[in-house]
């Protein structure tokens, strides 16, 4: 054999081990693969919502929305009862139990913004002058002690209270001008704010 062959013969068995070892390597590497495991978590979100209802009555509702009022505009408002305000005379305390429902997924923070008396006629001083006016506003006990003032309601839960309207001590002649006169209607607005 010439040396040209024998160079040619190593060149085709090198060629052929380091092809093997390709082969190996590149097998070697498909069957030892590492194990694997995973984890997945998924995340989902929704919103508050926000429901406060009203309603007149001497004991609690049940807690279904048919038993309630959604009064969201002045428009809707929940009217109280014109009897239980009505043909007041001199020295008098009315109540009337009133009811607050936060339906919502959420506690509320709900207030009350002072009531505008201005131009009425049994309410508003400037109007009943000489006489002293009546007062109307909303407490949290019939004879009206203790004024309401911004509570927390938790999630769905109630609020007993009391529109509560006195008059003075009128006396003849002097408030004979407050005989026959009507209210021209108060407007009660609660307001719930999200805590």
């Amino acid at each position: 054999m010439s040396i040209t062959q024998k160079n040619g013969k190593r060149r085709t068995i090198v060629a052929i081990a380091l092809g093997s070892i390709a082969v190996l390597g590149f097998g070697a590497a498909l069957t030892t693969a590492a194990w694997t495991d995973d984890v997945w978590f998924s995340a989902e979100a929704d919103t508050a919502s926000i429901d406060l209802y009203g309603a007149v009555a001497d004991t609690q509702p049940a807690l279904d929305v048919t038993n309630w009022e959604d009064a969201d505009t002045e428009p809707d408002a929940i009217t109280i009862p014109v009897d239980s305000f009505g043909d007041l005379m001199p020295g008098e305390t009315r109540s009337v139990p009133i009811w607050l429902w936060n339906e919502s997924t959420t506690d509320l923070s709900v207030s009350l913004p002072s009531l505008n008396l201005t131009g009425d006629p049994v309410f508003d001083g400037n109007v009943t002058d000489p006489s002293a006016p009546a007062s109307i506003g909303v407490y949290t006990d019939a004879a009206g002690t203790t004024p309401y003032t911004t509570t927390t309601i938790p999630a769905n839960g109630t609020v007993n209270l009391y529109v509560v309207v006195r008059t003075p001590e009128w006396v003849s002649p002097a408030d004979d001008g407050m005989q026959g006169v009507a209210s021209d209607g108060v407007a009660i607005q609660f307001g719930g704010t999200t805590i």
